[in-house]
C-alpha cells in the first residue's frame, strides 16, 4: 500500500523538481515550464523533443498526476521513482514511472521517462 497520494519526500529532492511536480499535477504548464532551462530536452522511447514551448504543452496536455515515491542521486543529475494517475479522476492502479531528471544552473534541463530504475539510472544525463 502507497502512503496518501500528496506525500512527497522533500529531503532528498531538488525544489525545482518538487515546483515542477506540483505544476504537473495540477496541469499548470506555465509553472512548469518556468522550472526549466529554455531548452529543456523531453524524452521517452519514442524520441527526444525540446524547448519550454513543449513541455508547457505537455503539461497542459497529459491528464498525468506523477507522485513522487523515492529518488536516486545520479552524476548531473537525479531519477525520481513515481506514481502515475489519470489527473482526471485518480482512479485506477498507479502505474510506477522512472524518470531521470538533468539539472543546469537550479533548473531542469531534461527529462527522460522509462519503464524500470535500471535503464533511468543508467541514461547518461548531461547537464
Amino acid at each position: 500500500m502507497h502512503p496518501s497520494p500528496m506525500t512527497l519526500t522533500t529531503s532528498t529532492l531538488d525544489s525545482v523538481i518538487v515546483i515542477w511536480h506540483v505544476a504537473v499535477n495540477n496541469g499548470d504548464g506555465a509553472t512548469a515550464a518556468a522550472a526549466c532551462t529554455e531548452d529543456v530536452v523531453i524524452g521517452d522511447l519514442e524520441g527526444e523533443i525540446a524547448g519550454r514551448a513543449v513541455m508547457q504543452r505537455w503539461v497542459e496536455s497529459a491528464g498525468v498526476r506523477l507522485m513522487p515515491r523515492d529518488c536516486y542521486d545520479v552524476p548531473g543529475g537525479i531519477v525520481v521513482a513515481q506514481d502515475a494517475l489519470p489527473r482526471t479522476d485518480g482512479s485506477g492502479e498507479p502505474q510506477m514511472v522512472y524518470s531521470a531528471f538533468g539539472l543546469r544552473n537550479g533548473s531542469i534541463s531534461s527529462i527522460h521517462r522509462f519503464a524500470t530504475l535500471e535503464e533511468a539510472r543508467s541514461f547518461p544525463l548531461a547537464a
